[in-house]
């Protein structure tokens, strides 16, 4: 009697809910599930004491009060069924049919891969087994969106109930909630339940942060009210008087873990958090939200560059909004987001609208059709071979849950794609052999290196030659050319279906070409081959052609054999923290060094020094408080030196004669230095030389380079950017290429 009491309420609401949409014989159905798992569940309690059943039946409840179908709801009643009691798949099937128990299955094989890949070799890793997990959650969300719902809705429940847990087990489901739950979440479109999971996650991981943040934003809500009823009194009045009526204007803070994230980017603490006011704006229609922008833009100044319409390019988690940024006549910066009613309800729940809005004008054909693009894309990127199974699943978070952004085609269409994606990623993204083919890019109409990152708002045209072909470079993670799973994954299936006496003879030429690059063309193709334990020469050939072995893999290989053979100077200075713990600092010359302790720098920060009247150097973050007052004036900037961090266990460089033949255009040598400046490696001196009137350059150049693998990346990355023919070592002692032009310009030479 007790236990039954103890269900009557949340019995009573989900009962209610489903009342109100599915039919009787739905509803019957649902009903028949509610008995047989709490049936079955019995008098199992979980941690907190409450009765096990609760639980499914809980995340029942989530999902009725969005309107999902009697199947869905049927499976959250008997997800646990499978694993906890005697039922199996085959008789859930029997007595709620294929549908339900497809559900079912979905949703617990999560757990079951898991210990069935432990099973399998007790050798993996924990990273590795969440791999699996995660490889499984997302064929299951391509199979049916409606299994990855239930998992979502039944982690929230967990995360709620989350205190009777043990500490470290507190703390390993929160990891796994922001990880993987939270951006899932996201890219589905459900704000709601994506913000409850952050904050939920956060309040286990890191309690003071959360508790300082929620208290802040509560405080800047209080301070924000008298500037907010005065700005939507105005937008109001103003949008009244041009004839548009809107339907609510509301303040929309930023939700506690976005805040906390944005500060941990930045390293800074809850005073230098972004305090300014939010404002939605909800309108009739898309063509008063456009018109309302108007208006507001001439009724205050508007700040530049920070206006974005995700209306007209719309997000593929189904968001949809215009972003501007006005400075209010009060003096004060204020975001105001305008969108339609219709938008902001889609915009809290995303494709749960499919149910929720279903049968209603809100759920039209065009999000249907953009739904289905996003499984696609996620269908595309665990389309992998067995081998490129981890590969894929590391890069998966990044390119189905990371953050996206729009790029545009040479027509204008819109391709939403995984921040950070380089113009190769995008061809692939298009098709696989517009990738497989693609010779060159063009990005706003200018020449764009292939392995660099593509910004948001770019226009991307691909140029193909039917006769090119994939690099084996492409593969190198460090060069930057791919950085999505199915253009990795398309690239190394486009070597593998070579045919043998292909493959060989690729990689003949391929090894020829790094050794041509390293300046060591007379090395034995034999000991190569030996090197890498390879059964002679065309062994070697046939692993590098099929891209077995990457030609920077071999590279590094092979100078890392002969790097104590060079000139090597001193890396870098000690410097000592007030911890006892020592770094390396490059570029500082010969000068002594003190950490600043007001900033406190660490490597991976970006580091600038200033040489004091003691001829002592310090060692500043980027925008040190310390450094920055006094910055702007000659006799300070003059004594600023850019500096970096070197590897602890590494104290001396190699000098590296490089020559580099170029077709002149302009920025060529910037874009070196700057690539230069990037990796650390600091340039001794830099000289060009005209060979031909047609514009082509000679360029030498000496590197301090810290190890093999620097090198290699860094001369691979000289010849991919744009108009570079070729670049090559010298080996010691070998003099530069005759000049026919004997004219240098010297553009760096240090004492």
């Amino acid at each position: 009697m007790i236990e039954s009491e103890f269900l009557i309420a949340d019995d009573e609401r989900l009962f209610a809910l489903t009342r109100d949409y599915l039919n009787t014989t739905d509803r019957l159905q649902v009903m028949k599930a509610f008995e047989f798992a709490r049936r079955e569940h019995g008098t199992q309690r979980r941690k907190s004491g409450e009765l096990f059943f609760n639980h499914p039946l809980e995340v029942a409840t989530y999902l009725a009060e969005y309107r999902l179908d009697a199947d869905a709801i049927s499976a959250a009643l008997l997800h646990d069924i499978a694993e906890d009691t005697r039922i199996s798949i085959g008789q859930i099937s029997d007595e709620f049919g294929p549908e339900v128990a497809k559900l079912v299955d979905g949703v617990t094989k999560l757990k079951e891969v898991t210990r069935g890949v432990a099973q399998e070799s007790r050798r993996l890793s924990t990273e590795e087994l969440q791999q699996a997990t995660l490889q499984k959650l997302l064929k299951a969300m391509t199979a049916d969106v409606r299994t990855v719902i239930i998992k979502l809705f039944d982690r929230l429940h967990n995360m709620r109930t989350i205190a009777a847990l043990p500490v470290n087990k507190q703390k390993i489901k929160a990891e796994e909630t922001l990880s993987v739950f939270a951006p899932l979440a996201y890219r589905l479109g459900m704000w709601i339940v994506k913000s409850e999971l952050e904050g939920l996650s956060l309040k286990v991981l890191n309690s003071h942060s959360y508790e300082t943040i929620h208290a802040e934003l509560e405080r800047l809500d209080r301070a924000h009210m008298p500037l907010f009823e005065l700005v939507s009194a105005e937008i109001f009045d103003c949008l009244a008087a041009n004839g548009l009526q809107v339907n609510e204007v509301r303040m929309a803070p930023e939700s506690v873990y976005t805040v906390y994230r944005d500060l941990e980017e930045q390293r800074a603490g809850v005073r230098e958090m972004d305090r300014l006011l939010r404002v939605t704006v909800l309108m009739k229609n898309t063509i008063d939200c456009y018109t309302a922008l108007g208006h507001l833009h001439r009724l205050w100044r508007v700040v530049p560059k920070q206006f974005d319409d995700y209306i007209s390019v719309s997000r593929e988690n189904l968001y949809q909004s215009l972003h501007t940024t006005i400075v209010h006549s009060e003096g004060q910066q204020i975001k105001i987001r305008l969108r339609t009613v219709d938008m902001d309800r889609i915009a809290q729940i995303g494709v749960l609208a499919k149910w929720f809005y279903a049968g209603t004008p809100l759920w039209s054909e065009g999000l249907a059709e953009r739904v289905s693009e996003f499984f696609a894309a996620i269908s595309k990127s665990i389309d992998t071979t067995p081998q490129d199974a981890s590969l894929a699943v590391r890069s998966a978070l990044e390119d189905v849950l990371g953050a996206q952004i729009n790029v545009y085609t040479r027509d204008g269409e819109p391709r939403e794609v995984a921040r950070g994606s380089t113009a190769l990623d995008f061809a692939y993204r298009i098709h696989t052999e517009l990738g497989n083919q693609c010779h060159d890019a063009l990005v706003n109409e200018q020449q764009f290196p292939l392995n660099k990152p593509l910004k948001d708002g770019d226009k991307v045209t691909i140029i193909k030659n039917p006769r090119a072909q994939p690099r084996r470079a492409w593969l190198d993670e460090d060069l930057g050319y791919i950085t999505t799973t199915y253009a990795r994954t398309s690239a190394r299936k486009w070597f593998r279906k070579l045919s043998e006496p292909e493959a060989i003879h690729q990689g003949r030429e391929i090894l020829l070409r790094e050794l041509e690059m390293l300046g060591l063309n007379h090395l034995s193709h034999e000991e190569i081959a030996a090197l890498f334990g390879y059964d002679g020469e065309t062994d070697l050939y046939y692993n590098i052609g099929r891209a077995e072995l990457l030609p920077t893999v071999l590279s590094t290989r092979i100078m890392a054999e002969r790097w104590s053979d060079g000139r090597c100077l001193p890396m870098g200075n000690v410097v000592a923290a007030a911890d006892g713990t020592t770094f390396i600092i490059t570029n500082a010359g010969r000068h002594r060094l003190h950490l600043c302790a007001t900033c406190n720098p660490r490597p991976r920060d970006a580091i600038v020094g200033f040489l004091r009247q003691d001829n002592i150097l310090t060692v500043h973050r980027e925008g040190c408080r310390t450094l920055s007052a006094a910055r702007g004036r000659p006799e300070v900037d003059s004594r600023l030196l850019k500096l970096g961090w070197g590897e602890t266990d590494q104290r001396e460089v190699r000098i590296v004669p490089l020559y580099v033949d170029v077709y002149d255009r302009p920025g060529l040598l910037h874009e070196m230095t700057l690539l230069m400046e990037e990796k650390d490696i600091n340039i001794r001196n830099i000289c060009t030389f005209r060979e031909r009137e047609d514009g082509e350059l000679g360029i030498d150049m000496e590197l301090e380079v810290v190890g093999p693998r620097q090198l290699v990346r860094i001369l691979h990355q000289i010849e991919a950017l744009v108009n570079v023919k070729s670049v090559r070592c010298l080996p010691e002692g070998t003099p530069y290429p005759e000049r026919t032009n004997k004219q240098t310009s010297v553009f760096y030479r240090p004492e």
